[in-house]
C-alpha cells in the first residue's frame, strides 16, 4: 500500500470521484461526470487519498474563506479504515481552515472518526426541508439523521438573542408586506451589513473586511429593505449543485417580530431548491428553527474556532465528547 494525498481541483480524478460518491451515498444515487466536474469546480477545497492511482478516501469542503467552513462529503472505502487515512484527511482540513467554525455533515458511521480529531456533536444544526414534511423523501425523514420536530435536549435553553424573535413586540412601523427583498448583492452597503450583524449577534464589533470578504465569497444572498434602508440579510455558501450552507441570518432589532427572519431564510432556500441546505444557529435561535420546515440534525459535528470557550457557553453549542442517543449503537 502506497498512500498519496492529492489536494486541489486540478489533481482530482473526476471519474473516480464519481464512482466514489455513488458508492458512498446513503441512498442510491447516480452522478453524471460533467455534474461531478461542476460540483468539484464549485467547491472550496478537495482532497483525495490514493493507493497508487486508486482513490480510496475523499473529502470535500465549502467555505467563505473567512469564518465558516462545512465538510460536505467525506468517505473512505472500508478496507482502508483504521489506518489513519481518514484522520489525515480531516486534519489537513482543520489545518487549512484553522480559526474557522468548521462543521461536518456526516453519517453515523463516521462520527467517532471526527470526534477523535477534535470535533463535537453540534446541538444547533438544522437541515432546511421546506414547509411540508409530507414531501420529504426517505433520506430526509430517516430518524438516523434527524431528530423529531421540536426536539429539545435535556439542558436546552432558548434565550432571546439577535435575530430570533420569540414573542418580541416589534418596534417596526411597517408590516412585513411592505418590506422589499432582493437576491442581488450589487451595490450592497457592507458597512450597513456589518452594523446589522454586529448588533444582531450580541453587539460584538466585527471587522468590515471580514464581512465584505465573506459575503463576496458566497454564492447566494437575500436582503430586506424598508424603502432604501437595509434591515435584514442572509447569505449562503454553495456548490450550486447538491449542498448549500446558510449563514449570517440577521435582522435589525427594530424590525424583529414581524417574520422577516423567516421570510429571508425561506427566500434564500428557494434559490437553492434541490440542494441539501444546512445551517447552524446560535443557541438562542434554536426555538426559531426548531419547527416545521427544518429538521434538527443528529449527525452534524463542530470543530470550534475557540475550543477553550467556558463550559457554561460550550454547553449551548456542543454535546459532551462521546455523546450518543439512546437509539444509536456506534
Amino acid at each position: 500500500m502506497n498512500i498519496i494525498y492529492k489536494e486541489g481541483k486540478e489533481n482530482t480524478d473526476y471519474s473516480q470521484v464519481r464512482t466514489f460518491l455513488e458508492a458512498q451515498a446513503s441512498v442510491k444515487k447516480s452522478f453524471d461526470e460533467e455534474a461531478v466536474k461542476s460540483l468539484i469546480g464549485n467547491s472550496t477545497y478537495v482532497l483525495g487519498a490514493y493507493d497508487d492511482e486508486k482513490l480510496v478516501a475523499f473529502i470535500r469542503v465549502l467555505s467563505d474563506e473567512y469564518e465558516w467552513t462545512l465538510i460536505s462529503d467525506y468517505g473512505i472505502f472500508p478496507e482502508y479504515e483504521n489506518q489513519g487515512i481518514g484522520e489525515t484527511l480531516i486534519n489537513k482540513v482543520t489545518d487549512r481552515f484553522k480559526g474557522h467554525e468548521i462543521f461536518a455533515y456526516t453519517s453515523p458511521e463516521t462520527i467517532s472518526v471526527f470526534e477523535g480529531q477534535g470535533f463535537f456533536r453540534s446541538k444547533n444544526a438544522f437541515t432546511y426541508s421546506g414547509t411540508d414534511d409530507s414531501e420529504l423523501d426517505d433520506s430526509i425523514s430517516n430518524s438516523t439523521y434527524f431528530l423529531p420536530l421540536g426536539y429539545r435536549y435535556e439542558n436546552e435553553f432558548y434565550p432571546v438573542v439577535g435575530d430570533f424573535p420569540q414573542g418580541i413586540k416589534s418596534k417596526a412601523t411597517i408590516s412585513a408586506e411592505d418590506v422589499k427583498y432582493t437576491d442581488s448583492a450589487i451595490n450592497v452597503d457592507y458597512n450597513r451589513v456589518n452594523e446589522i450583524l454586529s448588533v444582531a449577534f450580541g453587539g460584538h464589533e466585527r471587522d468590515i473586511n471580514v464581512t465584505r470578504g465573506a459575503f463576496e465569497n458566497s454564492q447566494y444572498y437575500e436582503f430586506a429593505f424598508d424603502k432604501d434602508k437595509l434591515i435584514g440579510c442572509a447569505r449562503a455558501v454553495s456548490d450550486c449543485k447538491t449542498q448549500g450552507f446558510i449563514l449570517n441570518v440577521a435582522i435589525d432589532p427594530g424590525y424583529q417580530g414581524i417574520h422577516l427572519g423567516w421570510n429571508i431564510v425561506t427566500k434564500l432556500a428557494e434559490q437553492m431548491k434541490g440542494q441539501n441546505i444546512f445551517l447552524n444557529t446560535h443557541p438562542g435561535g434554536v426555538g426559531f428553527y426548531n419547527r416545521r420546515g427544518f429538521r434538527r440534525n443528529k449527525t452534524a459535528l463542530l470543530y470550534p474556532a475557540h475550543p477553550d470557550m467556558p463550559p457554561e457557553i460550550a454547553k449551548g453549542f456542543i454535546l459532551p465528547a462521546g455523546y450518543r442517543f439512546v437509539d444509536e449503537t456506534l
